[in-house]
């Protein structure tokens, strides 16, 4: 998914459109048929957005999301209606509460989509499928930079690593009390994504990273794990202080680190290619073509 910013003006609008079409619902109830097959009927609309919008777009994939809360609404309404339909105070009641309901989970998607974020209403299965199509074609596109199988298959095993291990730091941040450390974990964070991006961009140079991929990450996450466990402990609160001041410290070292690392791909990058101009020129002033 693009970032919000390169979305374009017309998907955001396609995109929230999927999303108010469900309201369409209520005006439908008013047509001369059973309310099940209405609110069901509904989900008509959301649906031909998603068949008039390429299906792998922002808006494309809003619309499934639209559809997927019609559709939710649609259960809550025959469910609810099943269940009471000989009390018709539970019946009143269960209904204003699936309007509620649709009307939060509705609002953030329109906040979303405003925005030009990705939304996913819960429960939804959509990101899952959409995150292992693009895994896979990204993996695939990969793939032919390397020359060996077996180096590739390295740097995927490489790579998953990193990401469950970022994972794993972006659970144990949230858990931070403490505001500094926590400023210090996200800043963390930052830079280590920019540093998986860079890995991404050149999955080649890998290797130049692997001494500190291998230790940096691992060992960044078992330490705030540890200090996330311990600071809990009310007898510890003197011991605390101290390791609170040796971690924030540390995060500050392992930061500088990671962009050190990270500049040093960099700058690799801008050497090679100021060589190959340089292999250029020369070959152009000997008259080689």
């Amino acid at each position: 998914m693009a970032d919000a910013d390169e979305i374009l003006p017309e998907e955001k609008q396609w995109a929230r459109r999927a999303h108010l079409s469900t309201l369409l619902t209520y005006p439908m109830a008013l047509l001369p048929f059973p309310f099940s097959m209405e609110v069901l009927g509904a989900m008509v609309f959301p649906f031909v957005i998603w068949l008039s919008r390429n299906k792998s777009s922002y808006s494309g994939k809003q619309s499934l999301e639209a559809m997927y809360l019609q559709a939710l609404v649609a259960f809550g309404y025959v469910g609810f209606g099943n269940a009471f339909s000989e009390d018709r105070i539970l019946l009143v009641f269960s209904y204003v509460f699936v309007a509620i309901a649709h009307l939060i989970m509705l609002g953030f998607g329109i906040f979303k989509t405003t925005l030009g974020k990705p939304h996913h209403y819960p429960f939804s299965f959509f990101p899952l499928l959409f995150s292992s199509s693009a895994t896979k074609q990204n993996w695939n596109e990969l793939k032919k930079q390397f020359s060996d199988k077996v180096e590739f298959n390295e740097y995927k095993t490489f790579m998953d690593k990193l990401d469950l291990q970022k994972g794993g730091i972006e659970k144990e941040v949230k858990f931070l009390s403490d505001t500094t450390l926590l400023n210090l974990g996200n800043e963390y964070l930052h830079s280590l994504g920019d540093l998986r991006l860079r890995l991404a961009e050149e999955p080649l140079s890998y290797k130049k990273a692997k001494q500190y991929m291998n230790y940096f990450p691992e060992t960044t996450l078992k330490i705030l794990s540890q200090y996330n466990l311990v600071s809990k402990d009310p007898q510890l609160a003197a011991e605390n202080e101290k390791r609170k001041i040796e971690l924030n410290q540390l995060l500050h070292e392992v930061i500088k680190t990671t962009e050190q690392v990270r500049a040093k791909l960099k700058a690799d990058e801008t050497l090679n290619l100021d060589v190959e101009i340089t292999a250029m020129k020369k070959n152009i002033e000997f008259g080689g073509y």
